[in-house]
C-alpha cells in the first residue's frame, strides 16, 4: 500500500475500486497495470534476483494474492474475456437450489447470469495476468543464467468454487475448491525428467520435503509429507492410497477421503455424506452414497476417515463409526503434547 501511494498518490488504496476479498463481485483494476498487485509482487521477486548474492544458492517463494477476490484484474485481461462464451457451471443434483435462489452471499446462491460471467471472466483473466508475470520472471532467470538451474514449483493453497452447485469462495471438499494445481519443473541437475504426469494423490504437504531433498538437506522426521522428487526421478515405490481433508468453518464442517479417483464427504455438524466417482463425474454432478454398486468404496473410505479421526479431541468416532454433532476445533488443545 505505501509503494502503491508513492506511485498513483496519498488517495491511492488497494480497494479504491470498493470490492472486498471474498466478493463475487467483479470490475477492473483501476490503477495501471503496473501498479497491479501480481505485477508488483513479479516486480519484487525480479529485484530479489538482481539483489542476490551470485555465489550462493537461493530460495525464493512468490505469492500471488490472485487468482482470488477481489476480482479485479487490468482491464486488458477483463476486456480479453468478459465477450467470451463460457460452458455452464457444474450443478449437481444434490445442490441446494430452492434456498440459494433467495439468498446470495459470499459462500452459496444462485447469481444472475451477467453477474455469474463477469466473476468467471475477471477470475479467468486474472489467471492469464499470473501466467504472463511468471513468463516475465523466466526470461529473468535467463538474464541472470539461472532458468536452467533452478528448480521451479507452481502450486495454490485453495481454489475457487466460482459458482460450481450454486457455491463460491473455498472450504467446502468439492474439485473447484480441494483440488489445486501442482506443476514442478525440474533443475537439470539430475533431480528429474520434464514432461511427466503423476497419477497419485498429492498434497501441500509434500512440497517441503521435495524441496528438502532437491537442495541435498535432511528431511525432519516430524514432517508430515513426502518427497515427490521419486517420482519425477521415475523411483517411486510404495505411496498413500488416500488424502484425509477437512475444514472447521462454522455451519459447513467437513472431512473428505479422497484417492483422486474417488471422494467421500462427511460434513460432521450434521452426519450428511456424499459420494462422488471422479473417474466417470470429474464435475461431482452425482451423489452416489446410496447406490449400491457403490457401497463397497463408501465402506472403505467411512473406514480410512475412522481411523484418521480416532483418538481426535472432538469425539468424532469411538473408534468404530462416525458420529455427528460434535463441536469441530480448529485449534487442538492436545497438539503438541
Amino acid at each position: 500500500l505505501i509503494w502503491l501511494r508513492e506511485r498513483a498518490g496519498n488517495d491511492a488504496d488497494r480497494i479504491m475500486h470498493g470490492l472486498n476479498a471474498n466478493s463475487w463481485v467483479a470490475r477492473p483494476w483501476p490503477y495501471g497495470e503496473a501498479l497491479h498487485p501480481t505485477t508488483w509482487a513479479t516486480s519484487q521477486a525480479i529485484d530479489f534476483l538482481r539483489r542476490r548474492d551470485p555465489t550462493k544458492p537461493f530460495f525464493m517463494w512468490l505469492s500471488y494474492v490472485r487468482p482470488h477476490a477481489p476480482l479485479d484484474p487490468p482491464q486488458v485481461y477483463f476486456d480479453q474475456y468478459i465477450n467470451q462464451t463460457y460452458p455452464p457451471v457444474p450443478c449437481g443434483d444434490w445442490a441446494d437450489r430452492e434456498t440459494r435462489a433467495k439468498t446470495v452471499d459470499s459462500r452459496a446462491g444462485i447469481l444472475g447470469e451477467r453477474q455469474l460471467h463477469r466473476a468467471r471472466a475477471a477470475y479467468y483473466a486474472h489467471i492469464t495476468h499470473i501466467d504472463h508475470q511468471i513468463g516475465r520472471l523466466l526470461e529473468t532467470l535467463g538474464e541472470y543464467n539461472l532458468r536452467d538451474d533452478t528448480m521451479i514449483l507452481f502450486s495454490s493453497d485453495h481454489g475457487e468454487l466460482l459458482g460450481d452447485h450454486n457455491l463460491f469462495r473455498k472450504g467446502l471438499p468439492y474439485e473447484g475448491s480441494a483440488r489445486v494445481p501442482l506443476l514442478i519443473r525440474p533443475a537439470r541437475d539430475g533431480c528429474g525428467k520434464a514432461g511427466s504426469v503423476v497419477d497419485a494423490p498429492v498434497e501441500l504437504r509434500d512440497l517441503m520435503p521435495t524441496i528438502l531433498e532437491a537442495a541435498g538437506t535432511v528431511i525432519p522426521s516430524s514432517v508430515d509429507g513426502l518427497s515427490l522428487l521419486p517420482w519425477l526421478r521415475g523411483e517411486a515405490g510404495e505411496w498413500r492410497r488416500y488424502i484425509h481433508g477437512e475444514h472447521a468453518s462454522e455451519g459447513w464442517e467437513n472431512h473428505y477421503i479422497t484417492t483422486g479417483k474417488i471422494k467421500y464427504v462427511w460434513f460432521s455438524a450434521d452426519g450428511r455424506e456424499q459420494f462422488f466417482d471422479l473417474a466417470g463425474d470429474p464435475d461431482e454432478n452425482h451423489n452416489l452414497i446410496d447406490e449400491p454398486s457403490a457401497q463397497e468404496d463408501v465402506r472403505w473410505c467411512r473406514e480410512m476417515l475412522v481411523r484418521e479421526l480416532t483418538g481426535r479431541e472432538e469425539g468424532y468416532t469411538d473408534g468404530e463409526r462416525l458420529i455427528p454433532g460434535r463441536k469441530a476445533r480448529p485449534y487442538l488443545e492436545q497438539a503438541g503434547s
